[in-house]
């Protein structure tokens, strides 16, 4: 008995033996069972037999593609240029396999997925062409849009969500194709769509965002001769631009045009003036050097330089000009006064005559050009030249005193050489346009004046 059990268990060993020499040898040159290759059964099969099995398996798919909207062709792979190379994969698999036992590996599920784009290509100019007759057949595709800034009436400026659009990328659609060959499936075409670039919680477009609310929430006030302009959020908004991409700017010209309408209503350059004069009560003063404006230009720029600080202020505006000293008034209470009808010249100074003196004006060929002009320029001693109309030559002549009010040699000087004053001297003795003073006066009047001083020049 014993005999026999000892019998049964080699031959039970001889058996096992045989049968693992017989498996080994099998299976040296065949995967294990159960063995998938992008899934594909090659068990059993040797190298060469699991690469035809493979480029036959997928060749013969139908490859069926959904798209919302547009109707596509079933297609081969041999439509798209199908070109497998599994070589190599298959060899390192087949290696792999030696390394373990194949009684274990025949009993085990091996799949493998590689990487397919690897193994598996299309021709990229026979999918071009398969999109291009889609695109044909269903019409144009739509671009991605980018997530943007974009205003509302309702809402204010906000972020536009992104748009996917209907645009393939080639890229995209070709690695759809394959994992829908490899898993016998439909190629979901949106899944292969262009992406926008830019989404609505692009940290970029938000700080862009967040900063149009800051500065479209502030204000701007311009305290203008004693008022105040106010550059309200409403405004600001009218002048903010968006271009295609959704960056912002402001319409300098606009903001330029804006400071126009504050020179009409406040600036005095170039206007004419009612003045209360010593001898003929309320006269109009005719424009003259003296006056001001806002300067637009640097104003403008000042008020971007604001709107980048994004935080309210309240400040001056840009002048340019003379005269300007917070009022509408630009006169003051500070001037010459130059009465042509009554040739008198009186000097106040807060508002207290301290001087009044009979004068020679122009002589007519040669008249004093009325008007509001400023003084510009002071010199003791000076020495005036220029061309006389009536002698018809070159003249030179020291003076003592010159106070100069406007930019075409008008002025006012001490003249030794008058032997009258007032009156109507100017008839016979007038001057080229100038305002004569007696030289004992001049040094008073030189005296009191001081750059910017108002000049009235009236008939």
């Amino acid at each position: 008995m014993m005999k026999k059990i000892i019998g049964g268990c080699v031959a039970l060993v001889v058996l096992g033996l045989t049968v693992g020499l017989l498996g080994k040898q099998y299976y040296a040159e065949r995967y294990y069972y159960n063995t998938e290759f992008a899934s594909v059964d090659i068990s059993r099969l040797t190298q060469a037999e699991a690469n035809d099995k493979i480029i036959e398996s997928f060749s013969q798919q139908v490859i069926n593609f959904n798209e919302a909207d547009r109707q596509w062709e079933a297609l081969t792979p041999n439509d798209l240029g199908l070109a497998i190379q599994a070589e190599e994969a298959l060899a390192l698999l087949m290696s792999q396999q030696h390394k373990q036992n194949w009684l274990l590996g025949a009993l085990t599920d091996t799949p493998v997925d590689d990487d397919l784009q690897a193994l598996i290509s299309l021709d990229d100019a026979r999918l071009q062409a398969v999109l291009e007759a889609n695109n044909q057949a269903n019409g144009p595709r739509s671009l991605p849009e980018d997530a943007k800034l974009r205003y509302s009436e309702s809402q204010g400026y906000l972020i536009e969500a992104a748009q996917t659009g209907t645009q393939v990328d080639i890229s995209s659609l070709k690695k759809q194709i394959i994992e829908a060959m490899v898993q016998q499936d439909t190629v979901d075409v949106s899944r292969a769509y262009l992406q926008p670039t830019i989404t609505a919680d692009d940290p970029t477009l938000v700080s862009e965002l967040e900063q149009i609310q800051a500065l479209t929430s502030m204000e701007i006030t311009l305290t203008l001769a004693g008022y105040e302009e106010v550059i309200t959020p409403e405004m600001i908004y009218s002048w903010l631009l968006l271009d295609e991409d959704g960056a912002y700017s402001f319409d300098e010209e606009m903001i330029y045009d804006y400071l126009g309408t504050l020179n009409d209503a406040y600036a005095t350059y170039d206007d004419y003036r009612y003045f209360n004069s010593t001898l003929q009560g309320e006269i109009q003063l005719e424009p003259g050097t003296l006056g001001w404006s806002i300067d637009r230009e640097v104003e403008t720029q000042a008020i971007l330089d604001d709107l980048e600080a994004g935080e309210s202020v309240t400040r001056e505006p840009a002048i340019v000009g003379i005269g300007y000293n917070g009022s509408l008034d630009d006169i003051g209470s500070s001037y010459i006064e130059v009465d042509m009808t009554y040739q008198m010249m009186y000097v106040y100074i807060d508002g207290v005559a301290v001087i009044s003196t009979p004068i020679v004006t122009g002589q007519i060929g040669t008249n004093t050009v009325p008007g509001a002009y400023a003084v510009w320029n002071m010199e003791t001693p000076s020495q005036l030249t220029g061309y006389n109309p009536r002698t018809e030559k070159e003249y030179v002549q020291p003076v003592d005193y010159w106070i100069a009010f406007d930019y075409t040699g008008q002025g006012v000087h001490d003249a030794n050489w008058q032997p009258t004053f007032g009156g109507d001297a100017y008839l016979t003795n007038g001057s080229l346009g100038c305002i004569n003073t007696p030289p004992e006066i001049m040094a008073q009047v030189f005296n009191y004046a001081y750059n910017g001083m108002p000049v009235l020049v009236f008939q």
